[in-house]
């Protein structure tokens, strides 16, 4: 009976371990589409109303869906310390405090726009923005190519393991 219940005990662990792989696939998916449609909004709010940058910072952290909200949320916090720091220290700060699952080459794209914005005029930053936007659509795609591609085999990959160690131990 022992054995019984530690080889589903096992089982389960590989098959969680497995489907959270997987998880984590569409976490960064999701957070890759969250970052690029905030930063459409952005795009949109530069090129058609030059808003200033603690106002669009407000807005996005408003208008954009998680995880982008709380990135934007924690610059807009930041921003009381603009003269001790420079909007980019913020802009980094808050990349690397929020918890997304976004990949060291998906921060290192949003870094770069953080050393942009509210250094230039508002066509410069507009297209910085646009820039980024477009590069976080090419890591989307290959987000959601590698979702679809390796998401399967984890789970799959994760039930076989777990059954087994299951057999290995019965």
């Amino acid at each position: 009976m022992l054995r019984l219940a530690g080889a589903a005990l096992l089982t389960a662990g590989a098959w969680a371990l497995g489907f959270g792989a997987a998880a984590q696939l569409r976490r960064r998916a999701a957070a890759l589409r969250a970052m690029e449609g905030a930063l459409e909004l952005a795009e949109r709010e530069l090129s058609f109303r030059l808003t200033p940058i603690p106002e669009l910072l407000e807005g996005l952290s408003q208008r954009s869906r998680p995880p982008a909200s709380a990135f934007f949320a924690r610059c807009l916090a930041g921003l009381d310390r603009l003269g001790e720091q420079t909007l980019g220290q913020i802009w980094d700060e808050a990349l690397s405090s929020c918890p997304t699952d976004l990949r060291q080459e998906d921060r290192d794209i949003l870094s770069e726009l953080g050393q942009v914005l509210g250094r230039y005029d508002g066509e410069g930053q507009r297209k910085a923005v646009a820039q980024t936007e477009r590069r976080l659509a090419h890591q989307l795609e290959a987000a959601e190519e590698e979702r679809d591609r390796l998401g399967r085999v984890y789970q799959a990959l994760g039930l076989t393991a777990g059954g087994f160690f299951a057999i290995l131990l019965a």
